[in-house]
């Protein structure tokens, strides 16, 4: 009996007060629904992102712009490392994913600048 109450109360501080409380069992399927959705929608949002792109690629292309900012990436870079370690992200992960977001920025812009 001890270990059940302790197992729901520390189900109701990992997940809040308001939170149903699941077996484990059904605790795991629901993060995993929860990360599945998640993912769903980092993915949209990184295809929106990369609608952006394609306006601004346009735009540079149309203006003999260099695809390559350096700065603006630096910029992008510093911003996106202060918001990670609000979130408890680490730098090396932020760092990695916006250099394969800018890698992929990149190439849609070089495409484009080709047509």
């Amino acid at each position: 009996m001890k270990k059940m109450k302790r197992i729901i109360l520390l189900t109701i501080m990992f997940f809040g007060a308001n939170f149903t409380v699941f077996s484990q069992q059904d605790t795991l399927q629901n993060c995993r629904k929860k990360i599945d959705s998640l993912d769903v929608q980092l993915i949209r949002i990184l295809g929106e992102r990369m609608e952006v792109v394609t306006i601004i690629g346009k735009y540079k292309a149309a203006h003999q712009i260099a695809a390559l900012q350096p700065k603006r990436f630096e910029e992008i870079l510093r911003k996106n490392i202060l918001l990670g370690q609000e979130k408890q992200l680490s730098e090396p992960f932020i760092r990695a994913l916006m250099e394969a977001i800018h890698q992929e920025s990149l190439t849609k812009e070089n495409v484009l600048k080709k047509q």
